[in-house]
């Protein structure tokens, strides 16, 4: 009798994995779509730009961030790896193994807890001797990243839109996502690049595409890229001994124009293109763009209002180059009943681990805007405290 049992209960168990497993499969990443409750969430990662060994604190975060935003959509906007770590100048076999090594550090948490991906470049990406249409080939081995590339007739790789379907209607696109290859740096007159002008010639085609499938009305829509926009400059003025400005630019102080700020602060000169750019004009006679969030500048976390578009900064998760407090990633939450405004907000480490002084530890002993003995301490008291850890997780 205990053998038929336990026959009964291996045959449950096997059907019950081989079904995990079919759905598993046929999960389709690439189907995006309002939940019943006609909201949508989006969890947006600015500059990762970690190497081979993605920070210990980073990957813990993500994969918290993961569970407690349960968030329908990653996007990473730019200088996920940095590219220079995995560069070897020696084979470029070895530089593929490490910038795969690299991607392989975060692409797995996502893979592992099954939410989609999209994924544009930065100037950071592809510092090695792979170009970024060989790292695109690498993110497209996950079946979780559902990013694509307009084709070699664009400037740049990974310049696309991915559709976002009504909760009532499967067929029906309710909203729009832009996604830009901001690309990296300007040969000619140094500094950085910007979108091109045959990116900008895609996108008005694109969106009068999207138009006239709409019956004529506008899909509305958001934008992501890693370099912002040199219009940022209009909304910035400069002056003297401004309370509470940015002081690191030719001796003076550095704030947003009245009226222009929704939220956040300005603690890093913006760093755009060297040219201007036909993008955002096209963007404002399209009317479909909502805002537009990049990253690129590590410290920088605001909402500003340009002309009736908002233009969103999130501040780097980098500790492997500069950053600040903000340390995190930005949600952003659309809802299909109300697609003309939107809510977003920063989710920083301390919101989650505060309470956890082995948590923090981990976290400070990295944070390169804290005193050096501060750090130093944190380290020591990790380092003492990492065997409980590694067994038992954050046990206070």
């Amino acid at each position: 009798m205990k053998k038929i049992i336990s026959v009964m209960l291996c045959i449950v168990m096997l059907t019950a994995s081989l079904c995990f497993s079919v759905s598993a499969e046929e999960k389709d990443f690439g189907k995006l779509q309002f939940n019943e409750d006609g909201n949508f969430r989006i969890m947006q990662v600015a500059d990762l730009q970690d190497d081979m060994l993605l920070n210990g604190a980073v990957k813990e975060f993500l994969k918290e961030a993961l569970v407690r935003e349960q968030p329908d959509l990653v996007v990473l906007t730019g200088d996920n790896i940095s590219g220079g770590s995995c560069r070897t100048d020696m084979f470029k076999s070895w530089d593929r193994r490490n910038c795969e090594t690299a991607i392989g550090q975060f692409m797995d948490i996502f893979e592992d807890y099954g939410v989609p991906v999209a994924m544009v470049f930065g100037n950071h990406d592809d510092e090695n001797k792979l170009s970024k249409e060989e790292l695109f080939d690498i993110y497209e081995e996950y079946d979780c990243f559902i990013g694509t590339d307009e084709g070699e007739a664009l400037y740049g790789c990974g310049t696309y839109n991915l559709p976002i379907y009504s909760s009532k209607d499967s067929t029906k696109m309710a909203y729009n996502l832009w996604m830009f290859d901001s690309n990296t740096y300007d040969e000619e007159l140094g500094g950085y690049d910007y979108v091109h002008d045959d990116q900008v010639e895609w996108y008005v085609n694109k969106s009068n595409e999207l138009k006239t499938a709409n019956g004529g009305e506008v899909v509305p829509s958001m934008a992501f890229q890693h370099i912002i926009v040199k219009e940022i400059f209009e909304l910035i003025e400069s002056g003297d001994n401004i309370e509470g400005a940015l002081l690191n630019k030719d001796g003076k102080d550095y704030v947003f124009k009245e009226g222009v700020l929704k939220a956040g602060y300005l603690k890093e000169y913006p760093c755009p293109g060297t040219r201007p750019s036909k993008q955002v004009p096209a963007m404002m006679q399209q009317g479909d763009v909502v805002a537009m969030f990049f990253g690129h500048d590590h410290n920088n976390s605001f909402e500003v209002d340009y002309h009736g578009m908002d233009l969103v900064a999130t501040p780097g998760f980098t500790f492997h180059s500069y950053g600040n407090e903000d340390r995190g990633v930005r949600i952003i939450n659309i809802n299909e009943n109300d697609t003309s405004t939107y809510e977003t907000h920063l989710v920083k480490f301390a919101d989650y681990f505060a309470d956890s002084k082995m948590a923090m530890a981990n976290y400070n002993m990295n944070a390169d805007y804290l005193p050096l003995w501060d750090r130093i301490k944190a380290g020591i008291f990790f380092v003492i405290t990492f065997p409980i850890k590694a067994i038992f997780g954050y046990a206070f």
